[in-house]
């Protein structure tokens, strides 16, 4: 059908199939055919002969002439911007625990962006089990956690080391900590029964809001040291606790073509970056 208006506008243009062959690289009987064709899909006639070459346009061909040249320069927009894959970002939700995402997620995004100029990414904080859920369930196409998990959904490497330290008022009777969900819950939680410890616990559920706390010296609690304001007090953990591993994660049972190279140079940028943190 759009080859039959193109026709139709060169034709209306021209007043002569002739000429209009010429303009089009095509004959006078197959400029006529598809004139005929047009009027017949349409019902109605768009041109009458005067003469042996004049033709004129009917009241039918003059409504639709300005209207057509107009929706047909638009398609050609649209078939375009179309062409353009730049117009077309494929999205790459990375979901994150709040220390990835804060602290080490924003020095490799430049490389990101840079090296992947045709994906959109959206960067999502959540706990380590939101986390673990999302990419499970192809909610996210990369997740970053602290938590050791076993999922045959999953596939998961070691990307970092983060270290950590008891940060806040070490001699208060209060303890910080995340909600159940969290990476970071379960490090407190484990530390608080190793040490046979049973202080008062405030929750939060938002990293922000518990170095806030800390900061106004109520309680403390086990925080990476990356988030560590220089105002804070904060001591040595033993070995025990002083480390936990930090994964990339993605879904192995149906995994995402356009968005495995990025898991692969996330998991080397994170990786260059721990060897340069621990130099």
């Amino acid at each position: 059908m759009i080859e039959l208006l193109r026709t139709f506008i060169i034709v209306y243009e021209t007043r002569n199939f002739s000429t209009a062959a010429k303009k089009m690289f095509k004959t006078q009987p197959t400029i006529s055919i598809q004139i005929q064709k047009l009027e017949s899909e349409l019902g109605f006639k768009l041109f009458e002969r005067k003469g042996k070459q004049l033709i004129l346009p009917t009241k039918q061909a003059k409504f639709l002439y300005p209207k057509l040249v107009e929706s047909l320069n638009s398609l050609s927009s649209l078939f375009a911007h179309a062409k353009n894959a730049k117009n077309f970002k494929i999205d790459c939700i990375l979901a994150c625990s709040n220390t990835t995402a804060v602290y080490l997620l924003p020095k490799i995004m430049s490389q990101l962006v840079t090296t992947f100029p045709l994906i959109a990414f959206e960067i999502k904080i959540m706990n380590s089990q939101e986390v673990i859920d999302a990419v499970e369930e192809n909610k996210a196409q990369i997740g970053l956690i602290e938590k050791s998990i076993v999922s045959p959904l999953i596939q998961k490497e070691f990307v970092y080391k983060d270290e950590l330290v008891l940060a806040g008022n070490i001699d208060s009777d209060f303890w910080i900590l995340r909600e159940n969900d969290s990476g970071m819950y379960f490090i407190n939680e484990t530390y608080l029964y190793s040490n046979h410890l049973a202080p008062q616990i405030v929750k939060a559920n938002n990293s922000e809001v518990i170095l806030s706390l800390l900061q106004n010296k109520l309680g403390k609690s086990i925080i990476s040291k990356l988030a560590l304001p220089e105002s804070l007090d904060w001591q040595e953990l033993d070995a025990e606790f002083r480390y936990r591993d930090l994964f990339i994660i993605q879904n192995i049972q149906s995994p995402n073509p356009e968005t495995a190279s990025v898991y692969e140079k996330i998991k080397l940028l994170l990786a260059e970056l721990y060897d340069h943190d621990s130099d």
